[in-house]
């Protein structure tokens, strides 16, 4: 009694079928992935921050005035901003450390934010209290429109 060994499948059919099973798997990642992707369940989006969006409802000199307060003496925000990132890094390179430094330096940065988001409070609520019953109403609603829709991607 001898074993036959089964017939040997030829290359071409070979890569056919492989070529196949990969479609049909691709095909069904991306069914998979439409599926997830533009379900009915409403999707969980943060809105932008109330801060934030007290800030951008102050006109623009009231922004640009309070964000040159925040710069300080280093011109603008994003200067002073890079100069505390700086300061940090030195302060966490020192030899020797001095902890009390930082600890001062970061307490010092938290009561400079204190202090902008304080003058930005005082601004947005000097807008409102000028406003009338109605037009706090719909700003009201404007508000809420502008919380309930998916923030902008970032610009590039």
């Amino acid at each position: 009694m001898s074993i036959e060994k089964p017939a040997k499948m030829k290359l071409w059919l070979r890569i056919v079928l492989a070529g196949s099973l990969a479609l049909n798997l691709a095909v069904a990642g991306l069914a998979v992935g439409a599926a997830i992707r533009f379900r009915d369940e409403p999707r969980l989006r943060s809105g932008p921050s109330f801060g934030a969006m007290m800030f951008r409802e102050l006109d623009h000199g009231t922004r640009r005035s309070l964000r040159q307060k925040a710069g300080g003496h280093h011109g603008n925000f994003h200067d002073r901003q890079r100069a505390e990132s700086e300061a940090v890094l030195s302060l966490l390179r020192a030899d020797p450390f001095d902890p009390e430094a930082l600890v001062h330096f970061i307490e010092e940065q938290a009561a400079t934010g204190f202090d902008f988001k304080t003058a930005v409070r005082n601004a947005w609520l000097n807008k409102v209290k000028t406003m009338s019953a109605e037009e706090r109403a719909a700003y009201a609603d404007k508000l809420q429109d502008r919380m309930s829709k998916p923030p902008r991607p970032p610009r590039k």
